[in-house]
């Protein structure tokens, strides 16, 4: 995978609701971007499924920045 992903398209590869991927990019818990009319996109889908696999499998240390 190297093309870009919506956050859509990266729940649907890890099985969570495409909120909770919006939700954890904003938070800064895995990596994107928004392009200039707000749009998220995953520029590398592989390392953003990898960081949610250690998310849900407690592998990533998770600090609420509120």
């Amino acid at each position: 995978m190297s093309k870009r992903v919506t956050p859509k398209g990266i729940a649907e590869r890890t099985l969570i609701h495409p909120n909770t991927v919006r939700n954890w990019m904003d938070r800064g818990l895995i990596e994107g971007v928004k392009d200039f009319q707000g749009r998220r996109w995953f520029p590398n889908p592989s390392k953003t499924i990898k960081e949610i696999q250690q998310l849900l499998n407690g592998e990533k240390v998770i600090l609420d920045k509120k």
